[in-house]
C-alpha cells in the first residue's frame, strides 16, 4: 500500500496545486492555454523520442509483450466502443473523453510501481510495454478525435492529415525508428530531451487540476463511471488473460496486468484541449481515476499475488 501511496500522491498533489492556482489566480487565466499547447508541442514529443529510443529489446519476450499489450488495447476500444452504444446521446467531443479515459494509461504511475514492487526488471519489462503501448494508443486516440470530433464522418484525409501533424505521433515515430536503426544520440542532444520531458508530466497535471471544476462531476458521470469500469475492471482482466495465453508469467505477468490497471494518462487532457475534445469531462475522468485508483490498485495487486 505504501508504495501505491508514493506512486500517486505526486499525482493528486500537482492536480490539487493547479486548481488551487487556478482558483487564487495566483497565475493569469491567459498561461494555461500557452502551457497546454508549450506541452503538447514540445515537451511531450521530447519526452516520448527519449524514452522510446534509449530501450533496449534484447532476449526479453517483446514479442509477446507485444500481443498482450495490443491484444489488451484493442479490448478496451471494444468496450468503450459498446459502453458508448448504450449512451448512443453521447455527442462526439464527450466520446472522446470516454475512448482516452478507457484507453490510456498513466505511465509515470505504471513504471513507479513496477520499479518498486519488481525491481530492475519489472521497470525494464514496463519500460518495453508501455513503450508499444504509447504509439498504438496515441494512433487510436487521434484517430477517434479526427472521427468524433468531425461530425462521425470517416474522412479518409481528415484522419491522414490529423496523424501525420499530430507531435506525439512524431515523438514515437522518432523514438522507435531511433531505437530500431541503433543510432544513439549524442550525449547532449539526449540530455537537453531528459531536461525538456521532464517538465511535461508537472506542466501537464498543474493544467488538468487547473481545469478541474468540481461542479463537472455531476454533469459528466456517465463517462466517468464508463471509463473506470473499463479501466478498473475489464482492463486488468483481459491483460491477466491474455499473458496467461501467450506465455507470460512471473514479473513479465505482473507488469502486462500492471499496465493495464493504473488510471488513465494526464496528456489525455492536453490531447483534448488542442484537438477539440470536451475537456470539463477529460479532466473529471483523470481527477475521480486517480483518486480511486488508491483504492483499486491495491485489491489488483493483492489478487496478483
Amino acid at each position: 500500500m505504501t508504495v501505491i501511496i508514493n506512486a500517486l500522491t505526486p499525482v493528486l498533489a500537482l492536480i490539487l496545486l493547479g486548481f488551487l492556482i487556478r482558483r487564487t489566480e495566483f497565475i493569469p487565466s491567459s498561461f494555461w492555454p500557452s502551457a497546454e499547447k508549450l506541452t503538447y508541442y514540445l515537451l511531450m514529443p521530447a519526452m516520448l523520442i527519449h524514452s522510446l529510443a534509449g530501450k533496449e529489446i534484447g532476449s526479453s519476450p517483446w514479442l509477446n509483450i507485444l500481443l498482450t499489450v495490443g491484444g489488451a488495447i484493442l479490448a478496451s476500444v471494444l468496450f468503450v466502443m459498446l459502453g458508448w452504444l448504450t449512451r448512443r446521446h453521447m455527442g462526439g467531443a464527450a466520446f472522446t473523453s470516454l475512448f482516452q479515459g478507457g484507453v490510456r494509461f498513466n505511465t509515470f504511475v505504471a513504471l513507479a510501481l513496477a520499479e518498486n514492487l519488481f525491481g530492475k526488471e519489472g521497470l525494464f519489462l514496463a519500460s518495453l510495454g508501455a513503450g508499444f503501448m504509447i504509439l498504438i494508443i496515441n494512433v487510436l486516440c487521434v484517430s477517434a478525435f479526427s472521427v468524433a470530433v468531425g461530425h462521425g464522418v470517416f474522412d479518409l484525409k481528415r484522419l491522414a492529415r490529423d496523424l501525420v501533424r499530430n507531435p506525439l505521433i512524431w515523438g514515437c515515430t522518432l523514438g522507435i525508428g531511433l531505437n530500431a536503426s541503433g543510432v544513439k544520440l549524442p550525449a547532449a542532444m539526449d540530455g537537453s530531451l531528459v531536461l525538456i520531458g521532464k517538465a511535461a508530466f508537472p506542466v501537464g497535471l498543474l493544467a488538468v487540476g487547473a481545469a478541474y471544476q468540481p461542479g463537472n462531476l455531476a454533469l459528466h458521470w456517465q463517462p466517468l463511471l464508463t471509463s473506470c469500469g473499463i479501466q478498473f475492471l475489464c482492463k486488468p482482466v483481459i491483460a491477466w488473460w491474455l499473458a496467461a495465453a501467450t506465455g507470460l508469467s512471473g514479473v513479465a505477468a505482473g507488469v502486462a496486468v500492471l499496465l493495464f490497471s493504473v488510471p488513465t494518462a494526464p496528456s489525455a487532457y492536453i490531447l483534448s484541449r488542442q484537438m477539440g475534445g470536451d475537456h470539463d469531462s477529460m479532466a473529471v475522468i483523470i481527477t475521480v481515476q486517480t483518486c480511486l485508483s488508491f483504492f483499486t490498485l491495491p485489491l489488483t495487486l493483492w489478487l496478483l499475488r
